[in-house]
C-alpha cells in the first residue's frame, strides 16, 4: 500500500507547484480590445500509431499504448471489478488497483491503464488535468519540480529533466525520477517513474506519468515512445 501511496504523492508534487503557479498570477489592469488579428495556432497532430499499438482517445486528447495495456475505467465499481478478476493470476497488479480505490487516487485522474504483461511490478500510466495561466515558464515549473520533489516525497530523487521542448506542436517538461522505500515486509524496494508535463497555449496542461520497476531497463524508452503519441487541444 505504501508504493502506490509514495508514487501518488510524486504526483501531487508537481500538481502542487503548478497550482501555485496559477494561484501566483499578477492580476493586470484591463486591456482595451483591439482589432489585433489572433495568432493561428498550429495544427493539432495526431500521431498514427505503431503496429501492435491501440490507440485511446478522449474529447480532447489522445495517445497510444501497447496491446499489452489495459484501460481501467476510473469509478469504484469498475475498479473493484478489476481487482477481482487480477487478484488470483496477478497479485501485484490487484495490490495496484486496490490502493488506487482505497486511496481514492483516480477521483484526481482523467485516464489510467495498466500493462497485464509486466512483472514483478505492473507498468502503470496516468493523466492528470491541470491549468495554467497563459504562457507559463515551463523551464521554471521543471527547476521547481527538481528541486522540490526530494523534499517532499521522501526517497524520491529526479534524476533527470528536459524543458522545454516540444511534442506534437505542444510544449513539454519531461522529468524521470526513482523513488525507495523498505516495504511492509522490510524490503528495500526501488521504483522508477517517468513524467511529462504537456502545456497548451491557453494555460491547460496534461500531466502524463508512467511507472514501473527501477530493474526495468526499458520503462524510459518506453514511457519516450508513449509520450510521443500524445496529443491534445484544449478542453
Amino acid at each position: 500500500m505504501k508504493r502506490n501511496y509514495f508514487l501518488w504523492s510524486v504526483g501531487l508534487v508537481l500538481v502542487f507547484i503548478l497550482s501555485a503557479c496559477a494561484d501566483s498570477t499578477t492580476p493586470t489592469a484591463p486591456v482595451t480590445a483591439t482589432n489585433t488579428p489572433t495568432p493561428t495556432r498550429p495544427a493539432v497532430v495526431f500521431p498514427t500509431a505503431a503496429p501492435g499499438w491501440k490507440i485511446f482517445k478522449r474529447a480532447a486528447y489522445q495517445l497510444a499504448l501497447p496491446d499489452s495495456w489495459q484501460e481501467i475505467q476510473l469509478h469504484a465499481d469498475e475498479i473493484k471489478n478489476a481487482v477481482a478478476a487480477a487478484q488470483v493470476n496477478n497479485p501485484p497488479l490487484a495490490e495496484t488497483l486496490r490502493a488506487l480505490l482505497e486511496t481514492e487516487q483516480y477521483k484526481g485522474l482523467d485516464f489510467y491503464a495498466v500493462d497485464k504483461s509486466a512483472t514483478p511490478r505492473p507498468r502503470t500510466i496516468s493523466i492528470a488535468r491541470a491549468a495554467l495561466p497563459p504562457n507559463q515558464n515551463i523551464a521554471s515549473i521543471a527547476a521547481a519540480y527538481a528541486e522540490t520533489l526530494p523534499q517532499a516525497v521522501r526517497g524520491a530523487q529526479v534524476t533527470k529533466t528536459q524543458a522545454p521542448f516540444q511534442l506534437n506542436a505542444l510544449n513539454v517538461a519531461a522529468f524521470e525520477y526513482t523513488l525507495s522505500f523498505v516495504d511492509a515486509n522490510a524490503k528495500l524496494v526501488t521504483l522508477r517513474g517517468a513524467q511529462y508535463l504537456y502545456v497548451l497555449d491557453t494555460g491547460a496542461a496534461y500531466l502524463v506519468t508512467i511507472t514501473g520497476d527501477a530493474a526495468d531497463a526499458t520503462l524510459s524508452e518506453l514511457a519516450r515512445s508513449i509520450a510521443a503519441t500524445f496529443a491534445a487541444t484544449a478542453p
